[in-house]
């Protein structure tokens, strides 16, 4: 999967079980309906489990799940028979003029208030640069403040080369029994993350070529 960010792009290699959601985030209600439709129509009916209404209502909630959090590319992950096991997105975050440490991006991986308990935190050698890992269990209100949901995540941060931009990519999960098959899969995707500088009219630099900005 690819999307375009202001002067380069963001590409993620999935393998199958993935469904792509870059480009029902930003539809309205009606139009992420329809795309969902489309999605369940390619499905081979004889694989489904999960009734068509069910899978439709899940790929919109999680559709409308990435416009909340402003995600640039998102997929969710469907076990055989239309199970859903796992969410992805990627979101990009920076300030003109402000430029983070990696220090800085876990002080703040590690504030956030939902995190229940101790996070494991590590940095990571990627190919395009080091980053900081995080996994930690989240705990979320119910339906109108009642109940709690948990939930658990792994989160990649890094540094976008040659802007001062932080990619955050984060895979979760509420399927606690699957937490070791889940967390390796997230790591064994982000090796695959690549970032490719673009020209003014969109187009991919040569490799060791800058960016117009």
């Amino acid at each position: 999967m690819t999307v375009d960010i202001d002067d380069w792009t963001c590409r993620l290699d999935f393998p199958d079980g993935w469904i792509d959601l870059t480009d029902a985030i930003e539809l309205e209600p009606a139009g992420k309906a329809a795309w969902a439709r489309e999605v369940v129509d390619s499905v081979n009916p004889l694989d489904l489990v999960a009734s068509r209404e069910s899978l439709e209502k899940n790929l919109v909630s999680l559709a409308r799940n990435a416009e909340k959090t402003h995600a640039v590319l998102a997929a969710a992950y469907f076990a055989v028979g239309g199970a859903n096991y796992a969410a992805f997105d990627v979101q990009i975050f920076g300030e003109d003029g402000v430029i983070l440490s990696l220090d800085e991006v876990e002080s703040r991986l590690r504030g956030h208030k939902e995190i229940v308990g101790e996070p494991q935190a590590s940095r990571v050698e990627l190919p395009v640069g080091p980053a900081v890992r995080l996994q930690a269990v989240y705990q979320a209100k119910g339906v109108l403040g009642f109940g709690k949901q948990l939930s658990e995540r792994v989160s990649y941060a890094l540094l976008v080369p040659q802007t001062s931009d932080v990619l955050l990519a984060t895979m979760s999960w509420r399927a606690m029994e699957h937490s070791d098959q889940l967390s390796a899969a997230a790591d064994a995707l982000m090796p695959t993350l690549s970032f490719v500088p673009l020209d003014a009219e969109g187009n991919a630099l040569p490799e060791g070529g800058s960016s117009s900005v």
